[in-house]
């Protein structure tokens, strides 16, 4: 009879590198969805709005510039991934991403329209025709490549809030860089369109602080 010995150690089912791997693409998804370009330009317009009207007349401002800036548009963008018509709600096909930066750019045209209506300050109206240069700028990229509009959006956040909060906001510069690792890990983008995500934000970030300056 036989006899099995059962003091080998097992082999490991799963290889170390694998559970690596797994855990950094995991680690990637979360800094993509936490930091992802609605979620950093909301925050921008809601500083903005706060820095420049005060509470509580920051508010209404506020609720104006994210409604339609971006929780319109994202909200468009999440019923057309239930419905099957658009891949994510990164819109990562690069094809379906003209109709979708269309709509938005509609969208916030009507919320700068109010914003002027409700007499919103210069300083949030800026931030909000910036959003228009960066959306229109990603969008005219696209229709010949893919641009990090991730990378784009956190360069342009990053280098607008140093316009109004000081030069040590420069130490958040780390962000874009996480971020950009975590498109290039998840393979949404090369490495090359990161860089030029950067590049768009920096012209973007640099154009709002020229604008609020006196």
């Amino acid at each position: 009879m036989h006899h099995h010995d059962d003091s080998r150690p097992l082999p490991d089912p799963v290889p170390s590198g694998h559970r690596r791997h797994t855990g950094l693409h995991k680690a990637a998804t979360i800094v993509s969805e936490v930091l992802a370009p609605a979620v950093l330009v909301s925050l921008f317009l809601v500083i903005l709005a706060f820095r420049f009207a005060g509470w509580p007349a920051g508010l209404p401002t506020a609720l104006v510039a994210v409604g339609f800036t971006t929780a319109l548009p994202l909200a468009g963008v999440l019923a057309l991934v239930r419905r099957g018509s658009i891949t994510d709600h990164h819109v990562s096909d690069r094809r379906q991403r003209a109709p979708i930066l269309g709509a938005t750019l509609v969208s916030i045209a009507l919320g700068l329209g109010l914003l002027l209506v409700i007499d919103a300050p210069w300083e949030l109206i800026s931030g909000v025709l910036c959003t228009v240069g960066g959306v229109v700028a990603v969008l005219l990229v696209n229709l010949a490549w893919k641009l990090s509009a991730h990378s784009a959006v956190a360069v342009f956040v990053v280098v607008g809030s140093m316009g109004f909060a000081g030069g040590w906001i420069a130490v958040l510069l780390v962000v874009p860089l996480i971020i950009g690792w975590s498109r290039v890990t998840l393979a949404a983008h090369t490495a090359g369109q990161v860089l030029a995500g950067y590049a768009v934000g920096a012209v973007i970030g640099g154009a709002f602080v020229l604008a609020i300056s006196d």
